[in-house]
């Protein structure tokens, strides 16, 4: 747990148990910021700061949608979906806040290392620290995260798209372009809910965000809109890839299939004419010349050779 505590101008770490008793006195703001494991600690921390039992519930499963709550004891509750490339993967998570006067908790659930550089930040003195300000930092941070992992995203589709016309990748790009796209559903999916969070801080939460702060929390609107219109765009163009995907392999099938076709006319000539001299009639064509048997191999392969040659100009073979 990272528990901090600013009064008389300056921070201090407390112990996170003393934090209602700390936050009684005027002047004070908090920082605190749990690991989903340590549900315990909220929950005492919960009694001992009269946090509202559906929202205490809420941040201890997890697994919400975005959303913003108000109770009557005076906080917010947030549910904010998070994303970062954690590891060389990208990690999907969840940080739920609770948001009053003079703190915030921030209960983080996914891997990740942590809001320390929001805390830096807050501490950095360009904003006077409040509930507005540190909810700023902490939204900036996570935003900011969102970004590289559209990057990523973006190199992923930029390399399969220069191949979606070479046949012979086309069936193993398929199964990883469906990957992509179901990746940038689910970043699309963290995005929309979240600008319309902002969004909603803004017109209706003035307590909150506070005339001086609105053009910081309407940047991160604003990237939040970017990079929704960007995952959308992506979500597009990979439909159309795949499209182009099947229509590609579709063409490949088909050049199997004329090929096939093609061999099978060519064999056709010879089973057809084998297949009469085969039925032990006593009158047969040039059945009872010396030169009949050669004779009808040479035609039977002039005809498949000539066969072959056609069908060979119109690539079918």
């Amino acid at each position: 747990m990272d528990c901090w505590l600013y009064r008389d101008s300056h921070w201090q770490a407390i112990e996170p148990d003393s934090l209602a008793g700390e936050l009684a006195r005027p002047g004070s703001f908090a920082w605190l910021e749990l690991q989903s494991d340590e549900f315990r600690d909220l929950e005492r921390l919960g009694r001992a700061m009269d946090f509202h039992e559906l929202a205490l519930e809420d941040a201890i499963s997890a697994h919400q949608r975005p959303k913003i709550e108000e109770y009557p004891n005076d906080h917010l509750f947030l549910a904010i979906r998070t994303a970062l490339e954690w590891q060389e993967q990208v990690e999907y998570g969840e940080t739920d806040v609770f948001l009053g006067r003079q703190y915030l908790i921030a209960v983080r659930h996914g891997h990740g290392p942590g809001y320390g550089r929001a805390l830096a930040r807050l501490k950095g003195g360009r904003f006077a620290p409040s509930a507005g300000s540190a909810l700023y930092c902490l939204l900036d941070l996570i935003v900011d995260a969102y970004r590289p992992v559209a990057d990523r995203l973006r190199s992923r589709y930029d390399q399969y798209e220069s191949t979606l016309l070479e046949t012979e990748q086309a069936e193993g790009n398929l199964p990883h372009i469906y990957a992509l796209k179901r990746q940038t559903l689910l970043l699309s999916q963290t995005l929309e809910p979240m600008a319309d969070m902002v969004h909603e801080l803004i017109r209706m939460h003035p307590d909150v965000v506070d005339k001086g702060l609105k053009a910081y929390f309407r940047d991160v609107q604003d990237h939040l809109t970017r990079l929704n219109r960007e995952m959308f765009q992506m979500r597009e163009m990979l439909s159309d890839a795949m499209h182009v995907t099947l229509a590609t392999l579709s063409l490949r099938q088909n050049e199997s299939v004329q090929k096939l076709a093609g061999w099978g006319a060519i064999l056709a000539v010879p089973t057809l004419v084998f297949s009469l001299y085969g039925m032990n009639f006593h009158v047969m064509p040039e059945l009872a010349l010396p030169w009949g048997y050669p004779a009808v191999l040479l035609l039977t392969g002039a005809v498949c050779y000539g066969l072959y040659r056609h069908l060979k100009r119109r690539g079918w073979i």
